[in-house]
């Protein structure tokens, strides 16, 4: 199975999978793709935007080198692309990490090279369900994990048990999308 792990920047999926890569059990289980570090190291991008300090990713190079590594990975081991741009790729099923924009703000400050206004964009963003609506526009298996306040083990159990559900044909209805708004906190 090929899950796509999103969300905006902040809300958790590199700590999320960094877990799961790190952890015996689901090592052997998961394969982690890594899609920003790819797309540095492997220069997979048009250009930098220097106002927002970011990359801009050739998405066809990266469809084109994901499905490559996708093709060499250990029959039998579930795929995690992890990402915020992870829910544009071919996926079985896509799971977005959300957290309050409050919340993003204070994580996000912690990153020195995230500026002012990076930070709002990005807080913006997800008061504005900007990634969940993009991924429920592309894909038909779109969820959803609070991580505001959950403790990381508990976020990585839900990956976990959304991923196993979806293999036994059953869909997880508690992470399905429209249970999480922030739209009040939308800075003006």
């Amino acid at each position: 199975m090929i899950i796509a792990l999103t969300g905006t920047p902040g809300t958790g999926k590199t700590t999320v999978c960094d877990f799961i890569s790190g952890h015996s059990k689901y090592r052997k289980q998961y394969s982690i793709i890594n899609l920003n570090k790819l797309i540095l190291e492997k220069r997979i991008y048009t250009g930098k935007d220097e106002k927002r300090d970011s990359y801009d990713a050739d998405m066809e190079r990266l469809r084109e080198l994901v499905v490559q590594i996708i093709v060499q990975t250990r029959p039998g081991m579930d795929i995690i692309m992890e990402g915020h741009l992870s829910h544009f790729l071919p996926a079985d099923a896509v799971i977005v990490l959300r957290a309050s924009p409050v919340a993003l703000r204070k994580r996000l400050g912690k990153r020195h090279r995230y500026s002012y206004e990076k930070i709002k964009e990005n807080a913006n963003a997800e008061a504005l369900d900007v990634i969940l609506v993009e991924s429920v526009e592309r894909n038909r298996k779109v969820f959803e994990i609070d991580t505001t306040d959950t403790p990381l083990l508990s976020v990585v159990k839900s990956v976990i048990s959304i991923i196993e559900s979806l293999k036994k044909g059953k869909t997880p209805e508690e992470f399905l999308p429209g249970r999480i708004s922030w739209i009040e906190q939308v800075e003006q």
